[in-house]
């Protein structure tokens, strides 16, 4: 088998039977906790409502009523949310040479499907809300297509050559920037690193302190 058709990770990854059935416990409490916190948030909204029918001053009649909007709006959409990241369509593949991405679009059951060849990335980075950004130096190989809910694709164009994906799974980001920085271009920290001959610790820290941990 030729290597770069190897993955180095793959999500979600193969599970047991014994924790199959886990997961779905886990998932079925996640379920119902997340409900019970949409309904919540639609009787606070009703009862908001009804306390601005009995209002006379219009103006906090109408604060009533939006505060009420706001609290349904922000519980359906928590839980839209929250299944739609739950999704079982999501994956994500990652090879040598290459990623193999799903992931949501927008709020409306939208898939965004990604094949993306590193030689073909100029640079990556992370936002501010630990999405991957890959800027694009060119698009040949690589492919985005946008997948509706009947699961038809179309082709999806990309903003400036500039590809965001979001990871559900926390360490799949991470097996790229750790595995992979070089192949993606992403920026690799330096730390500075305290040697022996730094004068970090005194006389007075060394005899106080011999395991040299401040007491930690």
């Amino acid at each position: 088998m030729n290597l770069k058709d190897e993955p180095l990770y793959v999500f979600p990854p193969k599970l047991s039977r014994t924790e199959k059935q886990a997961k779905a416990l886990n998932d079925l409490a996640e379920h119902r906790k997340m409900s019970k916190q949409m309904y919540r948030n639609l009787i606070l909204a009703g009862v908001i409502f009804a306390l601005s029918l009995l209002v006379k001053f219009i103006i906090i009649k109408i604060l009533l009523i939006l505060l009420a909007a706001g609290n349904a709006a922000v519980g359906i959409i928590l839980y839209r949310y929250y299944t739609l990241s739950r999704d079982t369509r999501l994956y994500t593949r990652i090879y040598p040479d290459r990623l193999e991405h799903l992931q949501k679009l927008g709020l409306m059951g939208d898939m965004l499907k990604v094949t993306l060849y590193y030689n073909e990335v100029e640079r990556s980075s992370q936002d501010g809300r630990g999405n991957m950004c890959f800027k694009l130096k060119k698009c040949v190989k690589s492919q985005f297509a946008k997948v509706d809910k009947k699961g038809v694709e179309s082709p999806y164009q990309l903003n400036d050559n500039l590809a965001v994906l979001k990871f559900i799974d926390t360490k799949a980001k991470l097996t790229l920037i750790d595995k992979l920085h070089d192949e993606i271009n992403y920026p690799k920290k330096n730390y500075n690193v305290i040697t022996d001959d730094d004068d970090y610790y005194s006389k007075e820290d060394m005899e106080w302190d011999q395991l040299h941990k401040h007491g930690l």
